[in-house]
C-alpha cells in the first residue's frame, strides 16, 4: 500500500515557554506557515542574529525551544482497519498528538522517529500535531551537546523535521523487518524475516524473496524463492511475532561488494496469507551486499582482500542548510567528489548520517563508520540515564542501517572519557546484536592516554606510548601522524610508525591526521547564502585590511595551501610506508568553519576545490595503490649520491603482474641527470613491497638546482590483464658541497642590533646585514615550518606560533643562487624552523617584506623574516632566518644572500624610518620577548 506523504505546508506556533498547543488554535496561536521537510532557520523564524563570532559560522535566525507543527491529514477509505504509522526521518526530540490525543514522544538524533497511530486515526480528516523541542534541556547530555549531531559549530541546533515525512498503512499481518547476513564464501545471504500479527488468529502464508544487483556494470538477477510460514496470533494487547530464517542462494554468478566493485542487491520480500477469512499481503524492501569485513591481524580485509582505510572525518559541515542531505543523489555527489581524491572511507565524527548516506556509500563504494551522538571529555556512559540512552541509540542505528554493506565499522563516539567497563559492555552488546561489522568504544578515547578498549576490534588513535610496557595512563606519548615529525624533524620521506605499532595485534587507524591550516580566500564568503553566514570570515577580512594587506588573501591561500598540500602528502605517505597499518582518517578533506574556524581542507566547506591541487595529482599519494620513495634528505650536495628505496603500497583489487619500475632525475628544463630501471617483479595484493634501490650520482648537476625524481610503475592486473600505470614525483634540491666564494666579506657589515653604532655605519654609506638577537626584537614570534595545526584559537595555549608558512617573489635577485618557489617547500625547513618572524604592523601601509610569513587569521600581523631598506646613505638588510649551522641549505642561502647584498641589484628604497627601525630592532631588553596573546598584549617569553 502506498505511503501518504505529509510533506508540505504546516501551521507553526513557537512555544519557547512550553505553554502547550493541543486544542484547536485561534489565529493568534499561529505564528505562520512552514513547509516540511524544513527548519525554522530556513523560513526565517526565531530571533534574527547579528553576532559576528570568530569561531564558527553564524545562523541568520535562531530559535530554540518547543515548536508546534500542525496540519490536517485526510486518510482514504482503503486505510480502514489498517495499522497506521507516522515516520519523521530526522529531527530533534518530538511528541505527537492526533485530534488532541497524545500518542507518545521520541528522543533520538540518529534514526527516524516512528509513531504507531493505530486506534487514534482512521479514514477521513484528522488534526496531526508534532512538537519538536530543541531547547538545551531537551537533550541535556554532555556528550550530545558537544557532538556534531547538534553543535552550533557544524549542523547547528536546528528546529524542524527534515527528510521523509509520511504515513504508512499496513495490514494486520505484516513484515516488520528483514535482516540480511551475507555469506560470500557460499554465494548466499541468510535472511531473518520478522513478521507481526495483530489478529487473534494464527496465519498461514507464503514468503517470496527476490533480488537483483543494481549498481555495477554487471546485472545479476537471482531466481525468486518461496517459503511457507506460520505466523502466531496476537493476544489482543500485543501482536504475535514470528521470525522466519532461511538461506537465499545467489548462485555461482553472485557479485561481491567492495570499494572496487560495489555490487548492491535490492531485495524484496513479500508475504501472502490465505485462509477462510481475510487474506493479507505485505511487502518489505531492503538492500545488501555480498561482503565480509573483518580484522585480519593488524589490517582490515574485505572478502579476503587486504584494504587500507583512506578516510575523511565527516563533521556534518553543510552550510546551505546546516543539516545533512537526505537524498541519495546529494550524497552520491558528495562521496564521488571524495573518491576523486582517493578517499574510500568516511568516519562520521560523533553523529550518524541519514539513510541516504548509506545508500550512496553502497553505490559509490565507501566504507562507513557512523558513531553515536557522543563527544564527552568527562563521564561518558557513567550516568545510568545516559547509558540507557546511548544503548538505545546504538540499537536503533544497527536496526535502521545494519543491512547496508557500506556500514563496516561502528564506535560509541569521539574522544570520550569515563567508565571503560560500561563502554566495553556496550560494545559487546552491539556485537551480540549484530556481528556484521567491527566495533570500538570510541575514536581516540581518553585523549591524552588513548588505548584500545577491552572489547575493541580496532583502535583509532593519534599517539601511542613511547614505552609499550608502561601504563598507558602515565607515560610519554609519541604521535603516529605528521604532527610529530613534519615540523620538528629534518624533512625526509623515511618516517614510518612500524616499530611504534609493534605492541598492537589489532588494526590501528591514525586519528584525524593532517589539520594543516590554509589561509582563506575571502571571496568564499559570497557562497554562504543559506541559513549560515561566514561572518567569521568577514571579521578576519576586516582584520587583514586593518593591517593594510587587503587583497593579499588569494596569494596567502595559494602559498599556505601549497605548503599544506606538501605536509598532507608527507602525513599520508608516512601512513602508507608503515607496514601493517590499518589506515588513516583525515581531518579533513574539506574545511571545518567552526571550533575556532579551522580552514584545514584542500576543499572548502561546500566540498569544492580551492585550486590547490588537482584530484589526479592528490591520488598519486592517496589511492589504493601508491608508489613511494624512501630517502633521508630532500637537500643534497653534488658530492652525494641520491639514494632511495623504491616501494609500492598495493591495496588495489589484486596482484600486479610483471611490474616494471623505472626512475629518472631531471631539472625543470628537462635536462636528465640520471635514469634507471629496477628488476621486474610481481607485487602481491595487500603488501608494502620494496622494488629496489635507486642510487644516482649528482656530481654532474649544475648546482644549485631544483630537480625532480620521477618514479613510474607499469604492469597489469594478474586477474584480468588490464593495464596498471602508476606515477609519482618528488622534488630534491642539489647544492654545491662548498658554495663558490665570490663575495668579499669586507663589503658587508654584520650587526646584531640596530644600535647607535649600526646607525652610524649606515649613515656613512655602508651595507649592513642585521641579524638581530632575539632580545633585540620588540615584537616577534617563534619560528615554525608547518602551517598552524587546526587553528590558533583552540591551541594557542600550547605555545604554537600560529603561522602558515611564507610567501615571496621567487624571481627576486635574493634567490639567484637559491632556487625556490614563491611558497615554503622542504628546503626551507632549516631556515624557518627556528626563525623569528618580526611583527611589522608599524611599517608604512605599502611596505612589504621580501620574505613574508603568513600569520594566523586571528592576528593577521604583517610578518617578515627578511626585509630591506635604505638608511641615510647606507643599505640595510634585516634577516631573522636561522643562518646558523652547516646545513647545505643554510650554506647556500647565506652565499646567495651575500652575493645579492654586494650586487647592483641590492638598491633598496628608504621605506622604513629610523624611528620604526629603532622601535622594532632595538628593544633595549636583555630577555627574549615573544608575542603571546591574540588580543593585543605583548607578554614576556619564559
Amino acid at each position: 500500500m502506498q505511503p501518504l506523504s505529509v510533506s508540505g505546508p504546516w501551521d507553526l506556533r513557537l512555544d519557547p515557554d512550553r505553554d502547550g498547543y493541543v486544542d484547536e488554535p485561534s489565529d493568534d496561536d499561529v505564528d505562520g506557515t512552514i513547509f516540511l521537510p524544513g527548519t525554522t532557520d530556513e523560513y526565517g523564524y526565531g530571533n534574527e542574529v547579528d553576532d559576528q563570532p570568530r569561531d564558527h559560522l553564524q545562523r541568520t535566525h535562531r530559535y530554540e525551544g518547543a515548536a508546534w507543527y500542525r496540519r490536517t491529514v485526510s486518510l482514504p477509505d482503503s486505510w480502514a482497519d489498517k495499522r497506521v504509522t507516522l515516520s519523521l526521518e530526522r529531527t530533534r526530540p518530538t511528541a505527537v498528538w492526533v485530534d488532541g490525543e497524545h500518542i507518545g514522544s521520541r528522543e533520538c538524533l540518529s534514526t527516524p522517529h516512528v509513531y504507531d497511530l493505530t486506534g487514534a486515526i482512521g479514514p477521513g480528516e484528522h488534526e496531526l500535531a508534532i512538537r519538536v523541542d530543541n531547547a538545551d534541556d531537551s537533550m541535556d547530555r554532555p556528550g550530545v551537546r558537544r557532538s556534531h549531531a547538534s553543535t552550533e559549530h557544524t549542523q547547528t541546533n536546528w528546529n524542524g523535521v527534515v527528510g521523509d515525512l509520511r504515513l504508512d498503512a499496513t495490514p494486520p499481518v505484516w513484515i516488520e523487518s528483514v535482516r540480511t547476513d551475507p555469506d560470500p564464501s557460499e554465494n548466499a545471504v541468510d535472511l531473518a524475516v520478522r513478521l507481526n500479527n495483530v489478529t487473534e488468529t494464527a496465519q498461514q502464508g507464503t514468503l517470496t524473496a527476490a533480488t537483483r544487483s543494481v549498481t555495477t556494470g554487471e546485472t545479476h538477477v537471482v531466481d525468486a524463492v518461496d517459503r511457507s510460514v506460520s505466523i502466531d496470533a496476537g493476544d489482543g494487547s500485543e501482536p504475535g511475532r514470528t521470525t522466519l530464517e532461511f538461506t537465499y542462494d545467489l548462485g555461482p554468478d553472485a557479485l561481491t561488494w567492495d570499494e572496487f566493485s560495489p555490487a548492491v542487491y535490492d531485495l524484496t520480500v513479500s508475504l501472502e496469507t490465505a485462509g477462510s477469512g481475510n487474506a493479507y499481503g505485505s511487502e518489505f524492501e531492503t538492500t545488501f551486499g555480498l561482503r565480509e569485513f573483518e580484522a585480519d591481524g593488524t589490517q582490515f580485509a574485505i572478502n579476503g582482500t587486504t584494504i587500507f582505510l583512506r578516510g575523511r572525518t565527516d563533521c556534518c559541515v553543510f552550510p546551505d542548510t546546516a543539516y545533512p542531505p537526505t537524498t541519495t543523489a546529494e550524497w552520491v555527489d558528495h562521496m564521488e567528489t571524495a573518491k576523486e581524491y582517493g578517499i574510500n572511507h568516511y568516519r562520521f565524527h560523533s553523529w550518524c548520517p541519514p539513510e541516504a548516506a548509506f545508500e550512496a556509500a553502497d553505490r559509490v563504494g565507501i566504507y562507513l563508520q557512523p558513531e553515536c551522538s557522543q563527544w564527552d571529555f568527562g563521564t561518558s556512559l557513567d550516568d545510568g540515564d545516559d547509558y540507557a540512552y546511548y544503548r538505545r541509540e546504538a540499537e536503533r542505528i544497527l536496526e535502521a542501517y545494519g543491512n547496508h554493506p557500506s556500514f563496516v565499522c561502528f564506535t560509541l563516539g569521539n574522544e570520550n572519557k569515563g567508565d571503560e567497563e560500561r563502554m566495553a559492555e556496550l560494545v559487546r552488546h552491539c556485537r551480540a546484536l549484530d556481528d556484521r561489522r567491527l566495533y570500538a568504544y570510541g575514536a581516540n578515547n581518553f585523549l591524552t592516554s588513548p588505548h584500545p578498549g577491552a572489547a575493541d576490534d580496532f583502535f583509532i588513535t593519534a599517539n601511542v606510548p613511547e614505552d609499550p610496557a608502561a601504563s598507558h595512563w602515565d607515560v610519554d606519548r609519541t604521535p603516529i601522524r605528521g604532527t610529530g615529525h613534519v615540523n620538528d624533524s629534518p624533512p625526509s620521506t623515511a618516517v614510518d610508525y612500524e616499530k611504534k605499532l609493534e605492541p598492537y595485534d589489532l588494526p590501528v587507524v591514525g586519528h584525524e591526521i593532517g589539520q594543516y591550516q590554509i589561509y582563506p580566500d575571502y571571496d568564499e564568503k559570497r557562497k554562504y547564502r543559506g541559513v549560515l553566514r561566514a561572518r567569521n570570515l568577514e571579521r578576519f577580512e576586516r582584520s587583514l585590511a586593518d593591517r593594510y594587506m587587503d587583497g593579499s588573501d588569494t596569494d596567502f591561500q595559494a602559498a599556505s595551501g601549497a605548503l599544506s598540500v606538501a605536509c598532507y602528502r608527507e602525513d599520508i605517505e608516512a601512513a602508507f610506508r608503515t607496514n601493517g597499518f590499518g589506515g588513516f582518517q583525515l581531518l579533513g578533506l574539506d574545511d571545518f568553519p567552526g571550533q575556532g574556524t579551522a580552514m584545514i581542507g584542500i576543499l572548502d566547506s561546500f566540498m569544492e576545490s580551492k585550486g590547490l591541487i588537482e584530484p589526479h595529482e592528490w591520488r598519486r599519494f592517496c589511492d589504493a595503490r601508491v608508489p613511494l620513495l624512501s630517502f633521508d634528505r630532500y637537500a643534497v650536495t653534488t658530492d652525494d649520491n641520491f639514494t632511495a628505496e623504491a616501494m609500492l603500497a598495493n591495496y588495489g583489487p589484486g596482484t600486479i603482474a610483471d611490474a616494471n619500475a623505472t626512475w629518472s632525475i631531471a631539472t625543470p628544463d628537462g635536462t636528465k641527470i640520471a635514469t634507471g630501471d629496477l628488476e621486474r617483479s610481481d607485487v602481491k595484493q595487500g603488501s608494502l613491497a620494496t622494488l629496489g634501490t635507486i642510487d644516482a650520482s649528482l656530481d654532474a648537476v649544475d648546482a644549485p638546482a631544483r630537480a625532480e625524481i620521477t618514479f613510474t610503475i607499469e604492469g597489469e592486473e594478474l586477474e584480468d590483464g588490464s593495464a596498471v600505470d602508476l606515477r609519482t614525483a618528488y622534488p630534491i634540491w642539489v647544492y654545491p658541497e662548498t658554495p663558490e666564494d665570490t663575495v668579499d666579506a669586507d663589503e658587508i657589515g654584520v650587526s646584531r642590533r640596530f644600535d647607535e653604532a649600526t646607525r652610524a655605519r649606515l649613515e656613512d654609506g655602508e651595507t649592513i646585514l642585521l641579524l638581530p638577537e632575539s632580545s633585540a626584537l620588540r615584537y616577534s614570534l617563534e619560528g615554525a615550518f608547518q602551517p598552524d595545526f587546526w587553528n590558533y584559537e583552540i591551541f594557542k595555549r600550547n605555545g604554537k606560533p600560529g603561522t602558515l608558512g611564507m610567501t615571496t617573489d621567487a624571481d627576486h635577485p635574493l634567490f639567484n643562487a637559491f632556487p625556490t618557489e614563491d611558497h615554503t617547500n622542504w628546503q626551507w625547513w632549516p631556515l624557518l624552523r627556528h626563525s623569528r618572524p618580526i611583527v611589522l604592523d608599524d611599517a608604512p601601509a605599502e611596505f612589504e617584506p621580501t620574505v613574508q610569513i603568513i600569520d594566523t587569521i586571528y592576528r593577521n600581523h604583517k610578518l617578515g623574516v627578511y626585509f630591506e631598506t635604505a638608511v641615510g646613505d647606507g643599505k640595510l638588510a634585516v634577516c631573522t632566518l636561522d643562518l646558523s649551522g652547516d646545513d647545505p641549505v643554510v650554506r647556500q642561502f647565506r652565499r646567495s644572500l651575500e652575493s645579492y647584498l654586494v650586487s647592483e641589484s641590492f638598491d633598496p628604497e628608504p621605506t622604513l624610518s629610523t624611528g620604526i627601525l629603532d622601535s622594532l630592532l632595538d628593544a633595549g631588553q636583555d630577555e627574549e620577548r615573544v608575542y603571546g596573546d591574540d588580543a593585543g598584549a605583548w607578554v614576556d617569553h619564559d
